[in-house]
């Protein structure tokens, strides 16, 4: 019998696979946006909703192909059309094309080819050392699309909400190509996945394309799919989890299926199990503490950034306003709070405190692109710290300043020991109240 590797059950950076779980609230929407010929797709959600591993699975089962492209801050449109075009070669290689169930002709192939020659030949040289792949007019999206189209593939291009505005509206005149070429070839369509609140956020667009476009919100996952990634994975390694380690899990996971698998991971390795046990054993809450501390231990950085960025305010002037909304949203519920809520807090603190001054403020917290400290759920309308580690580490901060005035990097430093100290002795952490 094969046993199972449990970096491949349980993967916070990666989709997943073998522990997928069906979200039946969202995959009707996907499923019949990839199947309508022409309708081109925008996924949204927050950052470890699991969006890439509700994507890939159903592309799995509908698509024999499909190309990716990760899309990063300063990327170009044609940057991202080069690197599509180059995912396209295998599909264009007459020995394997034949191999393969989709057929492309050969006037097609042979046009794929003489632009694969002119990007080439166009390759130039900056300061002698920097290799510049020019674009070539051959390669216009009309093109790229027949390409695409002709290997009965769609395009996805992850985190589309990183690349600069002008970009993403450039991208909505080809998806307006790939729409008009849907007679011709059905499954053609772009895909763009975003870590933001908006389908907006990730593709402007215009308004006679609404109704072309499929805006597909991943929700945080609910706590029974949570759990089901932990019993599946269980499974998977012959390992039960009791019930009060999976409650434990679905806490701290806040509804992020990167979380979940992420404290899974650590609770196998720091058990000492790397793959599917040959017996049956049970793990009891005790395992968490110890996934926790190393959970903290790899996040510590990216702690530190965040809350850097968060409480940087070029000027402050009569309010600190970040500083005031982090503070009232760490005593407020973990599930979060509304705006209203909020104000009603800081107005304890600021009684003179104006609305406009938390809108705008508590949006910017909301869309840092590089880490964001808190997120707003558009279903629920809260605003919840994105991680329940920050959460943690904002009520600590602000307790911690407002008995000793520490400095900023000290309160992180005393945080982690604090955090460290309790967990060693075995303690177990509520997030509610540290």
């Amino acid at each position: 019998m094969n046993k199972e590797n449990v970096y491949s059950v349980f993967t916070p950076t990666t989709p997943a696979r073998l522990t997928f779980v069906e979200r039946d609230d969202v995959n009707t929407k996907l499923v019949n946006a990839l199947r309508i010929p022409g309708k081109q797709i925008v996924v949204y959600g927050h950052s470890g909703s699991g969006k890439s591993t509700l994507l890939l699975n159903k592309l799995h089962q509908l698509y024999e192909i499909h190309l990716t492209s990760r899309c990063m801050k300063g990327i170009l449109l044609e940057d991202l059309i080069i690197d599509a075009f180059d995912q396209l070669a295998p599909y264009y290689n007459s020995e394997k094309s034949e191999a393969s169930k989709t057929t492309i002709s050969a006037e097609i192939s042979q046009d794929y080819l003489s632009i694969k020659t002119q990007i080439r030949k166009s390759n130039t040289n900056e300061a002698g050392s920097k290799s510049i792949r020019v674009l070539p007019p051959q390669l216009t999206p009309q093109a790229l699309g027949r390409f695409i189209g002709q290997a009965k593939s769609c395009w996805v291009l992850e985190d589309f909400h990183k690349i600069d505005e002008k970009e993403r509206a450039r991208l909505s005149q080809i998806m307006k190509v790939f729409m008009d070429m849907a007679d011709e070839y059905p499954a053609l369509k772009i895909i763009a996945i975003g870590a933001v609140d908006t389908a907006r956020q990730v593709v402007e667009y215009d308004s006679e394309m609404r109704n072309r476009v499929a805006e597909i919100h991943v929700p945080m996952m609910k706590i029974n799919e949570i759990e089901n990634i932990i019993s599946k994975g269980g499974e998977l390694l012959k390992i039960e989890f009791d019930q009060n380690l999976i409650k434990g899990i679905g806490v701290y996971s806040n509804g992020l299926a990167s979380i979940c698998h992420h404290l899974c991971l650590n609770i196998c390795t720091t058990s000492d199990i790397y793959e599917s046990l040959d017996e049956k054993i049970t793990i009891n809450s005790e395992s968490l503490n110890r996934a926790l501390s190393l959970y903290l231990d790899e996040s510590s950085d990216t702690l530190k950034k965040a809350f850097d960025m968060a409480f940087k305010q070029e000027i402050v002037k009569k309010y600190d306003n970040n500083k005031l909304i982090l503070n009232a949203l760490s005593e407020l519920p973990p599930d979060g709070a509304t705006a209203l809520e909020i104000f009603d807090v800081i107005k304890r603190y600021e009684q003179t405190y104006p609305r406009g001054n938390l809108t705008r403020f508590i949006g910017k917290l909301c869309t840092e692109k590089e880490i964001s400290v808190i997120r707003f759920d558009n279903v629920s309308g809260k605003y919840s710290f994105s991680d329940p580690i920050y959460r943690a580490f904002a009520q600590f901060y602000f307790k911690e300043n407002r008995l000793k005035k520490s400095g900023d990097n000290i309160a992180f430093e005393i945080f982690f020991e604090h955090f460290r100290n309790n967990l060693n002795k075995g303690l177990t952490i509520k997030l509610v109240d540290l």
